[in-house]
């Protein structure tokens, strides 16, 4: 039970709001005085009445919550019991400032571990950021450096916090994403049990899938994080023909982790089944020619349209034209312009035989076998009229363009060295935020608890 009932409590609460309502009157009145008083002035003093009259009601409320009288003991996580030992203080910073909590702290004999039944009822740490005001923190510096996000931060909000409390704000976020996601793929994995995410509840008309991979510069050296992506196309006009038409992504989620193609694979297999891929009528991956791209689409999805993308094979073209007739020559231009409207009407062979005479293999750097061979082995990938009278999009410009947006615009910035964990932790916060996911994890996350362990 409270230690009060409803009406003591709100009597309580309201006559020490009243002491600071009028200190906080007081002091704003009398800048009223001076002359020189600016509106800014006024809106500042305004400000922190509010802030201490908020941190008074929010302090009075957490303590409304504590019970009149401690319980003897109260269950321990390790399945033993917890004994009360005393009143513990504790500080925790939030929108209207620091407030301080006074509330039972117990002790389990067996774990030796102790804990404050108030902070797992309302979800906090002593010591640390409100839930909500780390979130908010953490959403900052998603998108900006920490050091410029404190000080945007104070600046917007009045709430002032150091360089590394955005930093592991930030970083406690994504390391909350990345457990979760390797807790759904342990599932998945289970040796004894099939523990899949749950799909759409009705299957995807057409769904695509896309993977590439990019470098950030961390302690341990470069390093190349992975991202993936699954996405919807607009359809098509029925005025457009469908030569001319480009279907334009929609509804786009993406996945991303620093780690080898086996396991970055068992990613994409789930992420995949929480969109439907598995069930989609038709799943069709573009990419570019990269071989661990399509050793994983074919292991986890056999079933799926294979496209190399279109831009990728013409830039292979441009690099065989300029090696063999030099740098914007308009001999390398007409070439090009030839193995491309073959390549266009899907004569791979053509290409092929146009680039053998420029081959030299005998030369450590060969323009023209390295693009023969990657023509050979992806020739079954490059069907571009069947795929555009199908109405496929034949261009990775939507995993191309999220390279950049998720992983390059925020840890790829000039002078930037990370720590691999600290890399991933913001890649999985930013590939969460850029998916439209961060609002419900938020919502669902639970705050991460206080170890009091004392020893035997």
């Amino acid at each position: 039970m409270p230690n009060n009932s409803t009406t003591d409590t709100r009597k309580m609460l309201a006559e020490d709001l009243l002491n600071v309502v009028e200190d906080a009157v007081t002091e704003a009145v009398s800048l009223t005085e001076q002359q020189d008083v600016q509106l800014r002035d006024l809106e500042r003093v305004t400000l922190t009445a509010l802030k201490r009259i908020g941190q008074q009601l929010l302090q009075g409320l957490v303590e409304a919550c504590q019970p009149a009288e401690p319980e003897a003991s109260v269950p321990c996580r390790c399945g033993g019991a917890a004994t009360y030992v005393r009143q513990r203080t504790g500080t925790v910073l939030t929108w209207v400032e620091q407030i301080q909590v006074t509330r039972a702290y117990y002790l389990c004999a067996t774990c030796r571990r102790g804990t404050c039944p108030l902070d797992e009822q309302l979800g906090f740490r002593a010591g640390a950021l409100s839930a909500d005001l780390q979130e908010a923190v953490a959403l900052v510096g998603v998108h900006l450096p920490f050091e410029v996000a404190s000080d945007l931060f104070e600046r917007l909000t009045h709430v002032s916090l150091s360089d590394n409390a955005v930093r592991q704000a930030t970083e406690q976020i994504g390391q909350e994403r990345l457990d979760a996601d390797e807790a759904t793929v342990s599932a998945a994995w289970h040796p004894r049990r099939l523990e899949l995410p749950a799909g759409p509840a009705e299957a995807p008309e057409r769904l695509y899938g896309s993977l590439d991979e990019t470098s950030v510069r961390t302690e341990a050296g470069w390093r190349k994080p992975k991202l993936g992506s699954w996405y919807t196309t607009d359809s098509r006009p029925a005025d457009e023909p469908p030569e001319e038409w480009k279907p334009q992504a929609e509804d786009i989620s993406y996945y991303a982790d620093m780690l080898e193609a086996e396991d970055f694979g068992r990613l994409l297999y789930v992420t995949g089944v929480a969109r439907g891929a598995d069930r989609a009528k038709e799943l069709v991956f573009v990419a570019d020619g990269a071989p661990w791209i399509w050793k994983l689409v074919a292991e986890h999805f056999p079933h799926a349209v294979q496209i190399v993308d279109w831009y990728h094979a013409a830039e292979r073209i441009w690099k065989v034209a300029h090696a063999a007739y030099g740098q914007g020559t308009d001999l390398a231009t007409t070439w090009a312009n030839q193995r491309l409207t073959e390549l266009w009407h899907g004569h791979v062979d053509k290409v092929i035989a146009a680039c053998e005479p420029h081959a030299h293999p005998e030369r450590d750097e060969d323009t023209a076998s390295e693009a023969i061979t990657y023509f050979r082995n992806n020739g079954h990938r490059m069907r571009y009229p069947e795929f555009r009278a199908r109405g496929y999009q034949i261009g990775s410009g939507t995993i191309e363009s999220g390279c950049k947006r998720v992983i390059g615009a925020r840890l790829k910035q000039a002078g930037m060295t990370w720590t691999v964990e600290g890399a991933r932790q913001v890649i999985k916060a930013r590939a969460m935020f850029f998916s439209g996911e961060w609002d419900k994890f938020c919502q669902q996350r639970q705050p991460g608890r206080r170890s009091y362990r004392r020893a035997a």
